[in-house]
């Protein structure tokens, strides 16, 4: 059989498509080799296999869960975002009473040997919640009875729709209101405390709502007064960690500000980083070589394992992985484009956010050009929630693009097994 010529539209889209899936299929199989490397050396002699195999074991986990979640598409997660922004802060809160301790940090749920952290789970649920918080305003066609109707109808509160509609001011910031659930889960992640995560967690929805058009304030503020507010968060933001940050929040800065002055010390871990990036070189020093996981490097196969991926891999293979993690915001946000149904479109821009974002926030923390905050290296980095999350995350930004593409089939009259026989690519023949 053979396959059918495509349009130009229909052919971007499979390209598009095919991206994705290289994409996460590099990222993956790059971070199993790379945590292969940074734990032989952990394993106390046993095996040399023993975090590779439990990362394995993730991995299998992950891609069950994500093709359970293909199969139901996304649409449904729409119905569900309270009910998932709700399970997530019961989590979070759990972590804060009954949490377990690793590395000295309280950011997991488990027993024994058994880990779960419920932060990464908290990322993609605020990103759903604010995906069909702003697609909801939309439907609305932004008009304020609209939205006020369908909101107390749903939550069936009708009594409150008189004094809603009276909020004129109120509505006019319906888009800082679709920030709260990620503000909700950013402060309780940040009691904990995890100041890394909970950036990380609210930027991406920030950044879905800076992408829709949406207004954040009053539109007739003057450019004078919008400057005096945002100079006024920014000074009250600095007092407000310089008075309640923590101790160990504060260190870092000063090692990011002066590396030099605390390399034996607080600076200690991101001064072994250039050092293993450094040594590295052009080519590398070779996989499995590199001699900074060797008790040097503080969280070689976590937080830090792109500097020992440099090491061996060399400035190449840090070129490599800084490609994939562009190429994935940009086929994402073209993902995102592409897409004819608002939720789906503001998912994949918020999934695309997170995952490319979290990566060149890791890579600028690991070169020191961004302090340390504690944020692993999508795909690359070991850790079951992070890499079960991801690929769950992965699965619903190429639903997206690869509905995208079926619909852009459809309009070119071509059925699905044509579609479908179309997608595959060269080397698999007919």
């Amino acid at each position: 059989m053979l396959k059918p010529r495509l349009t130009v539209r229909t052919r971007r889209r499979r390209t598009n498509v095919l991206w994705l899936v290289g994409i996460f299929s590099c990222l993956v199989v790059i971070g199993m080799e790379n945590i292969l490397s940074s734990t032989f050396v952990l394993d106390g002699g046993s095996t040399v296999y023993g975090y590779l195999l439990k990362q394995l074991g993730f991995l299998v986990m992950g891609l069950l869960a994500s093709a359970g979640v293909w199969h139901l598409g996304y649409p449904w997660l729409r119905r569900w975002c309270g009910t998932l922004v709700l399970i997530s802060a019961v989590l979070l809160f759990a972590v804060k009473a009954i949490g377990i301790t690793v590395n000295g940090a309280q950011r997991w749920l488990g027993y024994g040997a058994v880990s779960f952290q419920p932060s990464e789970f908290a990322k993609l649920a605020a990103i759903i919640c604010t995906a069909a918080a702003l697609t909801f305003f939309w439907e609305c066609h932004g008009d304020q009875q609209t939205v006020v109707e369908r909101f107390t109808k749903k939550w069936r509160i009708e009594h409150l729709a008189p004094s809603l509609l009276a909020k004129k001011k109120l509505f006019k910031s319906y888009g800082l209101l679709c920030l709260l659930p990620a503000l909700f889960l950013s402060a309780i992640i940040l009691i904990q405390p995890d100041a890394g995560t909970a950036i990380v967690l609210f930027v991406p929805s920030a950044f879905m709502l800076f992408c829709s058009g949406i207004p954040l304030y009053d539109r007739h503020w003057s450019y004078k007064k919008i400057g005096l507010w945002t100079l006024a968060a920014i000074v009250i933001g600095v007092l407000a960690f310089y008075f309640f940050g923590h101790d160990y929040q504060k260190d870092r800065i000063r090692a990011w500000i002066y590396p030099e002055d605390y390399k034996k010390t607080i600076g200690y871990q991101i001064t072994q980083s250039l050092i293993a990036i450094g040594s590295g070189g052009v080519w590398g020093q070779g996989m499995g070589t590199g001699i900074s996981k060797f008790s040097y490097l503080p969280e070689a196969h976590t937080d830090f394992a792109y500097a020992i991926l440099c090491q061996e891999w060399g400035f190449l293979g840090g070129v490599l992985v800084l490609f994939l993690f562009f190429a994935l915001i940009y086929f994402g946000v073209q993902a995102a484009g592409s897409c004819q149904d608002r939720f789906g479109m503001f998912l994949a821009m918020g999934i695309t956010f997170s995952l490319g974002g979290q990566g060149l926030v890791n890579m600028a923390m690991v070169t020191d050009l961004f302090p340390v905050v504690g944020v692993p290296l999508p795909f690359i980095s070991y850790g079951g929630s992070s890499l079960i999350l991801n690929l769950i995350s992965a699965s619903l930004l190429l639903r997206v693009s690869y509905d995208n593409y079926m619909a852009a089939a459809k309009a070119q009259d071509l059925s699905a097994q044509q579609a479908r026989q179309a997608l595959r690519p060269p080397f698999m023949g007919h």
